[in-house]
């Protein structure tokens, strides 16, 4: 079905209605699609609307200016990005320009956006999922329904087992970053300014840490609700439970919680209720054009243009094709020199006994 405004629309209200309410502040990150930007503020007018940065980037066709690009999206520091952006400019002034009308920074850059993020920057974690239900997107609808059931169900199962292997208070990736952190703040220096605020020199930068606010100027401690290296340094220093100072999220009981729910199976079609006077619900209008209907994703210009190896029809191997072929060529050698005496001299082959 095409992305028109109306299915977006509808989409929106149903993400409205029935999973984050009416005043639930939260960002959603997607491309740049028209139908999204104009459909956000009007149904989901609390949401904090930002760009995928590999979208963005594959807008151009510089491997440097995409990494620059994903680099200057995902750094938290306002002076890295704009070195980022010096680069760009030095490379391509079109592309700076063409980067710089985007829209607000705050809509694609980390460094210029207040809420959380958690380090997402890409939809990176929605193409898995369509990646997962590939095989169920020809189906007819009641199938398609229940073959995600089963695949959500399966999911949540191993999340609930996951669960009861942590060896700490918090998720396994929150717990390696606390340890990372932890030995980093070792090397750090720091004195303390007033009661919660500290001066802490890192390996890079000097940052201020307020562990009453939670806030630490690498941005590192508010962006990603987990103790940076400048904050680990101070919790160290003052003895406090690191622990304490990490985000509801990434608890080992909200993990518990999340996944709790256990699904109930449906029973099958043979036994559904029989409603006669049922109203029916009649699919969206949808224009067809010419040809036979695309069934892959359209490929964005930052991901290429898949390539299979030559296969020669000849002798059959990948890698060249009739042209070069050297059993090809052997055999016109010898067929000009039988019977018109040219082509290049023939290697001497040893006479057989």
């Amino acid at each position: 079905m095409k992305e028109k405004n109306d299915s977006w629309d509808w989409f929106f209200t149903k993400l409205r209605d029935h999973v984050v309410g009416v005043d639930h502040q939260f960002i959603l990150l997607s491309d740049r699609h028209k139908s999204i930007i104009q459909g956000v503020p009007k149904i989901l007018p609390n949401a904090v609307h930002m760009y995928c940065s590999y979208h963005m980037s594959g807008k151009f066709g510089h491997k440097k200016i995409k990494f620059l690009v994903q680099e200057s999206a995902k750094t938290l520091n306002q002076q890295e990005f704009w070195g980022n952006m010096l680069g760009i400019w030095v490379l391509s002034s079109k592309a700076h320009e063409k980067l710089m009308d985007v829209g607000p920074l705050e809509k694609w850059a980390s460094a210029f956006q207040e809420k959380s993020r958690y380090g997402i920057v890409t939809t990176n974690h929605v193409e898995s999922w369509n990646k997962m239900i590939i095989g169920e997107r020809m189906m007819p609808v009641t199938t398609i329904v229940s073959m995600i059931r089963d695949n959500v169900i399966r999911h949540y199962r191993d999340y609930r087992n996951d669960s009861l292997k942590f060896n700490s208070p918090v998720t396994t990736w929150c717990q390696e970053q606390i340890v990372h952190n932890a030995a980093v703040a070792r090397k750090c220096t720091l004195e303390r300014a007033s009661a919660g605020i500290w001066s802490v020199r890192g390996l890079k930068r000097s940052c201020v840490v307020d562990l009453n606010k939670r806030t630490c100027t690498c941005k590192w401690f508010q962006t990603m609700g987990i103790p940076c290296e400048h904050a680990m340094a101070a919790i160290k220093e003052v003895g406090f439970d690191p622990y304490k100072f990490v985000e509801v999220y990434y608890l080992k009981e909200t993990y518990i919680e999340t996944y709790r729910e256990e699904w109930t199976p449906t029973r099958g079609k043979e036994e559904w209720p029989t409603d006669r006077q049922r109203r029916r619900i009649l699919p969206p209008l949808k224009t067809s054009k010419a040809g036979r209907p695309k069934t892959a994703r359209k490929r964005g210009k930052a991901e290429g243009v898949p390539v299979q190896s030559r296969r020669c029809s000849m002798c059959r191997v990948r890698g060249h094709n009739k042209s070069t072929c050297l059993e090809c060529i052997d055999d016109y050698q010898l067929f000009s020199h039988t019977l018109f005496g040219e082509g290049p001299p023939l290697s001497p082959v040893p006479a057989t006994i």
